[in-house]
């Protein structure tokens, strides 16, 4: 679906960019007018009802770790880890549970979800224009829905001012320029205009090429003589293999194969020649078999039949050393806002749009198998990449009554519509135009001083269409409404939160006679599904003398299966799989425990969580062992019981001896295991006892330094070798351990009434060789090469 006028929105984008005469610079936040620098650790603000802990990064924060996606801006905390799709997408992994898992939504909205459906696709939004990022870890379906049950990630943005401005008008401008990651430029301003409106404005850019790495593209198992042949796939190489039969090992020949080698009926060669039986049948009767003279009697009965010869190696694609292929990647975003502000009284619209486009670093066959015995059919392998527009609107409004027993009322509404593309190339091999509503509405209670609550619903509606000949799901529609409500009571020390939940979902498919299906189950006969979800979660925590605390707490959520679970069936290009759906899943449940604990006293605190996770009826892509000529793997959605369960420790400590001069440590590790209990046997042969690509072990920490004008952070990371290994129908090749360092070293200076920030920072400063268990491209490539950024900020 394209918009009428898009190239003259991006065209507006670019002339505003110009504006700011500061052609590379660091990308930065687009509107956040305080000048202090606060410490760079991610912060827990306290209990959300029903939900155990939020965790919170303003625009500072993000400033500090200056990543291109959600994922990797969350992959410092404990818990989180970056579901890396190549540089240029990444989702949070939130204890090892990602895509229609995780809620991602926008100032408490469903966004554009196919970034649940295709790990390639970003959800669209703007990084420059994040104002914070809520973190939910564990199941947040009480507040969010189904999509939830992992937990869920909300991106607030500065499109509708909150307040009113200070001054008359603020702003700021960003340029960076990196030695490994192109250069970005983003701007936005904000405005009084009269006495109750507020006005905002702000654009960005990104260009950059393909990114060097330290080693090469593909990991070292590729190019093993031992690797099997659906790892082999995945790393997209052709392996020469001759299969040598040990002849000695046979005692006869078949005098059937004898007479009839030479007729094409039987289709038979010299393989079938060779035999342990002495005799054979030939028209009814037994007839002796010849003795073969090339056997060896005594030989010892545990010699293989065959042996396997290597002979070479190749790639799909020939690549280079030191540079990821099809690493490429252009952004472009503009935004307006406006807000009626009174003082008990809130209006605000806002307006998006996006275009993205970028390389995923793999390839696929554009062209099919040719059946011909005058032609010989060679393979043509194209880059895959993603082009996406993306068009939103988005109302927000409150009222807060001056009543006692209603203390606001909330009403939010997103519209959207997207044209997300898969190209080969610049073949287009999949497009899907969809279109996004969604509302929701609050009222916030406080009965008593003790007891206070939120209730609500929320609704939202999306319709998916598509194009393209090799387009891997069907035309469809879905509806999801919910009612809600999370009570609080505080009878000091003790707090309490109850929360439940309701659900309904449909899926449907629409007329579609342009959609070819797999071979595969594809989806079965894509039949209509309607769903009742119910969630409930509650939780107790006990404070000891307001420096310490024990908290318990229990949820059971659900999730429906999503579109493409219920209804894939073709070639998923950007996954390289066929992907098959089964449309009579069941929906997914999960009873989840956790128990944490932590300190905070003085400029020390500590805190240690403990979790476990029962799903039933776990949905997961699992392989048939089967694999299509192009490397496309053969997969089916299926359901099975799971169990999740880790740790999640956090420390840190911070020490001020002045207003602007203060230094911060902190410390973190996490462990999670996802683990199959089930009596599912297909699934303990092609998956093993854990799901593979589970993230890894890990611990970190971090400093961070202020002293007066001057400010700098280092952030270290150990990513272990995993022991929990799955299988992909063979054991899963565990990838090496690696360290992951990066820092930042920053000047303020005040220029008259303008505030100037220069900074440098640096990204992979080991410039190690990094590939994240948990990254289906871990074959392909690498984490990007070691970056060296020089920026500049202008306040206004």
């Amino acid at each position: 679906m394209m918009i009428r006028y898009q190239k003259q929105v991006f065209l507006a984008s670019l002339v505003l960019l110009a504006i700011t005469k500061t052609a590379h610079a660091q990308r930065k936040p687009t509107v956040d007018t305080l000048r202090s620098y606060t410490l760079p650790t991610a912060e827990t603000t306290g209990f959300v009802p029903a939900h155990g802990q939020k965790t919170r990064l303003d625009r500072k924060q993000l400033d500090r770790i200056q990543a291109q996606t959600l994922g990797e801006t969350l992959s410092h905390i404990a818990g989180i880890q970056n579901a890396s799709f190549g540089p240029n997408s990444g989702m949070p992994m939130i204890r090892s549970l990602s895509g229609s898992r995780v809620s991602v939504l926008s100032n408490g909205l469903s966004i554009n979800d196919l970034s649940g459906i295709s790990p390639n696709l970003n959800p669209n939004f703007d990084m420059d224009n994040l104002r914070e990022i809520e973190l939910y870890k564990g199941a947040a379906t009480v507040l969010f829905g189904g999509k939830a049950i992992g937990g869920a990630v909300n991106v607030k943005d500065n499109t509708i001012p909150m307040n009113r401005l200070p001054k008359k008008i603020a702003g700021q401008a960003n340029a960076e320029l990196g030695t490994n990651n192109g250069n970005s430029q983003s701007l936005a301003f904000n405005a009084n205009i009269g006495k109750y409106w507020v006005g905002h404005i702000g654009a960005m850019r990104l260009r950059h090429g393909n990114l060097k790495i330290p080693g090469n593209t593909k990991a070292a198992i590729a190019y093993d003589p031992k690797i099997d042949h659906l790892t082999a796939a995945m790393a997209q190489v052709n392996v020469d293999r001759e299969t040598i039969r040990n002849l000695t090992l046979y005692p006869y020949l078949s005098q059937f194969v004898i007479e009839h080698m030479g007729d094409p009926k039987w289709g038979l060669s010299e393989a079938d020649l060779y035999t342990f039986e002495d005799y054979s049948f030939i028209n009814g009767s037994k007839v002796l078999n010849p003795q073969n003279d090339k056997y060896v009697a005594g030989q010892d009965p545990n010699t293989p039949l065959y042996t396997e010869v290597v002979h070479g190696i190749t790639d799909y694609v020939p690549v280079k050393r030191g540079v990821m292929p099809n690493s490429h990647a252009e952004r472009n975003a503009v935004n307006a806002g406006a807000s009626y502000i009174r003082d008990n009284f809130q209006l605000g619209l806002g307006l998006y749009a996006l275009e993205s486009y970028y390389g995923i670093p793999g390839f696929a066959q554009r062209n099919k198998p040719v059946h011909s015995h005058t032609t010989v059919w060679t393979p043509i392998y194209e880059p895959i990449n993603t082009r996406t527009y993306s068009y939103a609107w988005q109302v927000e409004s409150a009222f807060k009554p001056k009543t006692q027993l209603i203390s606001a009322i909330k009403f939010n509404y997103r519209g959207e519509v997207s044209d997300d593309r898969e190209l080969l190339g610049r073949y287009r091999v999949n497009k899907f135009d969809s279109e996004r509503h969604a509302l929701r509405s609050e009222i916030t209670q406080q009965f008593n001083p003790f007891w206070s609550g939120t209730s609500g619903i929320d609704f939202s509606f999306v319709a998916l269409k598509g194009e393209g000949d090799r387009r891997y799901i069907p035309n469809n529609l879905s509806r999801e409404g919910g009612i809600f409500t999370l009570q609080t009571i505080e009878l000091n020390p003790i707090t309490a939160h109850l929360g439940y939940r309701h659900d309904w979902v449909a899926r449907r498919t629409l007329s579609d006679p342009t959609y070819q299906r797999s071979r595969g189950m594809a989806g079965g006969d894509l039949s209509a599904r309607d769903f009742s979800l119910n969630h409930f979660s509650g939780d107790i925590k006990y404070s000891i003398f307001d420096i310490a605390y024990v908290q318990a707490t229990f949820s059971h959520a659900e999730r429906a299966p999503g579109i493409n679970e219920l209804y894939a069936g073709n070639d998923h290009f950007a996954i390289l799989v066929e992907e098959n759906g089964d449309d009579q899943l069941n929906k997914e449940s999960s009873n989840s425990y956790e128990l944490s604990a932590g300190v905070k006293y003085g400029g020390f605190k500590w805190s240690a969580t403990h979790y476990r996770s029962f799903f039933k009826d776990y949905l997961y892509l699992a392989h048939t062992g089967i694999s299509r000529s192009g490397g496309f793997l053969v997969k089916e959605w299926r359901a099975s019981d799971t169990e999740i369960q880790g740790w999640e420790l956090e420390g840190g400590y911070t020490y001020a001896w002045a207003a602007d001069c203060h230094v911060a440590l902190n410390v973190f590790a996490d462990l999670v295991k996802n683990i199959n209990t089930s009596d599912d046997n297909m699934r303990k042969w092609a998956e093993g006892d854990f799901m593979p690509n589970l993230p890894t072990s890990r611990y970190g920490m971090s400093v961070a330094l202020q002293y007066k004008k001057f400010f700098g952070n280092v952030n270290f990371d150990r990513y272990l070798k995993q022991r929990y290994l799955g299988k992909n129908i063979n054991i899963e090749p565990p990838m090496p351990a690696y360290s992951l360092l990066t820092g930042q070293l920053g000047y303020k200076v005040n220029i008259k009434r303008y505030e100037f920030v220069y900074f440098i920072s640096g990204n992979n400063l080991l410039n190690v060789e990094a590939r994240p268990q948990n990254s289906i491209l871990k074959y392909l490539a690498p984490l990007p090469g070691r970056n060296i950024s020089i920026g500049l900020k202008l306040l206004l």
